[in-house]
């Protein structure tokens, strides 16, 4: 299910109804996550102040009573930073695909600005995903990002747009990775998901016909 480069599953097609919902105390922000490789299971989250609710279950109706997740860990470390913690733990669709456990969002704003959070789970309970370090709650389901856990991945560079040998230390990074659909959506594999006796090499076509296989040698 993760190994590959399947075809994505088309995410512009995906249902962006809530069954049901609670009454706000302040401005909700949506976010859609979705699961499996044709992401068939969807999972809303909506911020509200320092409240997240999650739809363990996938059913569509946020108002359970063990959806509503309250901030822990809340810091003001000095006058432009500040951060805070949700601890969810596990989502359990009523589709019995899952469950995803070790659920936790870290949420940080710096200098008074918007909030930029971090979502970390196990899909299956196996494979450590990240998403995030960004304002993924939008303002309207209809504008929710959507990410994809569990669905198929693909190499991309990351850090360096370009890569020369000319550079005093040239540094090539790569992560395995999903695609969403909207802004800040992408969903990366935990390095810890690669087994260390695994190691990845890149094949390299440099301009004219050399071609190079080098080692990917440290993990981060």
């Amino acid at each position: 299910m993760l190994a590959g480069a399947a075809c994505a599953a088309d995410l512009s097609s995906v249902d962006r109804t809530i069954r049901k919902q609670p009454v706000y105390k302040s401005t909700p922000g949506y976010c859609l996550l979705v699961f499996g490789p044709e992401a068939k299971t969807r999972v809303w989250l909506v911020q509200d102040g320092d409240r997240i609710y999650v739809d363990r279950n996938a059913d569509g109706d946020l108002t359970a009573s063990n959806e509503a997740v309250d901030a822990s860990k809340v810091r003001v470390v000095n006058s432009s930073y500040r951060d805070k913690e949700f601890v969810i733990g596990t989502i359990a669709p009523l589709d019995k695909s899952g469950p995803h456990t070790d659920f936790k969002i870290s949420a940080y704003s710096e200098d008074a600005r918007v909030w930029n959070y971090v979502l970390k789970l196990k899909v299956d309970g196996k494979i450590q995903q990240f998403a995030g370090w960004k304002p993924v709650f939008k303002e309207t389901p209809q504008k929710a990002p959507i990410l994809h856990f569990g669905g198929p991945l693909s190499a991309q560079a990351v850090r360096h747009s370009n890569f020369s040998l000319k550079e005093k230390s040239p540094e090539l990074s790569f992560r395995f990775a999903t695609d969403g659909l909207g802004e800040f959506s992408t969903v990366s594999l935990g390095h810890e998901a690669v087994s260390r006796s695994i190691q990845p090499v890149l094949e390299i076509k440099w301009p004219g016909s050399k071609t190079e296989t080098l080692k990917l040698l440290d993990r981060c």
